[in-house]
């Protein structure tokens, strides 16, 4: 009985100690947790004290401001304390009090959102526009709305200054846009109607497409009789009486503005080769235009040189006795006879307002054609698109199988040809050139 009585106490102190063990660790437990707390509160708070956007904590219900921070303060003009005697009604325009309710709906509603609509009346009576982010959260034991304000006047004095800014920049662009498009129209006064080309060889087009609103390519034509024989760079002679088509394609340097001014000054110069008796060949014109460009673009010598200029192809074509006679600066000319294409090669060399670069005679090439020939004149535009599924050039060697490939078509139905090829392989692209491609059949 004695050992009975033994083992019951000492399990009742084991007991004891063990709970009064338990308690003291859960106690210490308690005690730390509470410090971390109170820690984690200490930063919180000392977060939110120090925090530059102003913070409010808005009763759900009344609208009261529960708690604010020194920044909140300090944006309206109150202390701490004045503001949290207030609602957040208080500090909104009576006015707009419908539309502050309609957004403390939507806060608890959506449980958070971002708005700038509604502004903050300071202590002083101003309206001062604040940028809010809103969200619902506990506080004290009950749901509030947390709202983080931010000062905008200067972001809106920067935005008012950048659409001023913006629209004297609109402005300038558009009276810069009616000068280009009325360059334009001077420039398509200068140059002949493609349409007029169908009349002096009804088989032919000409696909005219400008990168920009103004172009450095330009096309060139005209028709005339002989008064008398001329011999040719073969040796052979065209007799007078004979009607002859002149055509060309050149492609200026620079795009826009500075390339159709140049376009302008040789359109000038080639119609000078017209009544020139002394000019009977197309390598004679271009000789005529090499030479009177480096005279119109006379340079000073306190000037930087200018080295601007044109590549060209220049043909004469005898469709009475199926020849042409043909000169290029760097632009070639491609025959297409049945499925092969004929290339006559240009001079390496362009027309140039530069002194620096040692003028070459240019050279005539004689060719006889046959019916059915297609002749084309074309710059660099076409064939150095970019584009297709890799995002390169389209090259010569794709442009002259989509030559070939449309032969059987008419002319008018190969303009139409090269519009779509040249679309569809430029994609999303930019146009990165002008484009010009003259066809005619004979």
């Amino acid at each position: 009985m004695f050992y009975v009585i033994i083992v019951i106490l000492v399990s009742a102190m084991l007991i004891v100690l063990t709970v009064t063990w338990n308690t003291y660790l859960s106690q210490r437990h308690l005690e730390e947790r509470v410090k971390v707390l109170e820690k984690d509160k200490s930063n919180y708070e000392s977060i939110i004290e120090q925090a530059n956007d102003a913070l409010f904590v808005i009763d759900i219900a009344n609208g009261n401001i529960l708690q604010c921070n020194p920044a909140a303060a300090d944006l309206l003009g109150y202390t701490k304390a004045q503001l949290e005697e207030k609602t957040l009604f208080d500090i909104q325009p009576r006015e707009m009090l419908e539309a502050s309710s309609s957004i403390v709906a939507d806060v608890w509603e959506k449980k958070g959102m971002i708005f700038k609509n509604i502004p903050f009346i300071t202590a002083t009576g101003e309206h001062l526009p604040v940028e809010c982010s809103a969200k619902v959260a506990p506080f004290a034991g009950r749901p509030a709305i947390v709202i983080y304000a931010r000062d905008i006047r200067e972001r809106l004095r920067l935005e008012g200054e950048i659409l001023k800014q913006k629209a004297i920049i609109e402005e300038k662009n558009k009276d810069i846009t009616d000068s280009i498009e009325y360059a334009k129209r001077l420039q398509r006064s200068v140059f002949l109607e493609k349409e007029l080309l169908k009349k002096l060889a009804p088989d032919s087009f000409i696909f005219f497409k400008p990168r920009d609103i103004v172009s450095g390519d330009f096309y060139w034509f005209t028709h005339f009789t002989l008064t008398g024989d001329i011999t040719n760079s073969d040796r052979s002679r065209t007799a007078a009486g004979t009607d002859l088509l002149v055509v060309a394609a050149a492609d200026c340097t620079g795009h826009g503005v500075p390339g159709a001014f140049m376009s302008i000054i040789g359109n000038t110069l080639l119609n000078q080769t017209i009544n020139n008796p002394d000019i009977t060949s197309p390598a004679q014109a271009l000789d005529h235009v090499n030479e009177e460009l480096k005279k119109m673009l006379s340079q000073k010598k306190d000037e930087a040189p200018i080295r601007d200029g044109m590549d060209i192809s220049l043909c004469v074509i005898d469709f009475q006795n199926k020849r042409l006679n043909y000169a290029g600066a760097n632009n070639p000319l491609f025959i297409v006879r049945g499925k092969a294409v004929i290339e006559l090669k240009a001079d390496k060399q362009p027309i140039t307002a530069s002194s620096e670069i040692e003028a070459r005679p240019f050279t005539d090439q004689t060719f006889d054609l046959q019916a059915g020939d297609s002749i084309y004149l074309f710059t660099d535009g076409y064939a150095d698109q970019f584009g297709g599924p890799k995002g390169k050039k389209f090259m010569y060697k794709r442009f002259e199988e989509t030559l070939i490939n449309m032969q059987d078509n008419t002319m008018e139905e190969q303009k139409g040809i090269l519009y779509y090829t040249f679309e569809n392989w430029r994609g999303n692209l930019a146009q990165v050139d002008d484009v010009l491609v003259i066809g005619i059949r004979v």
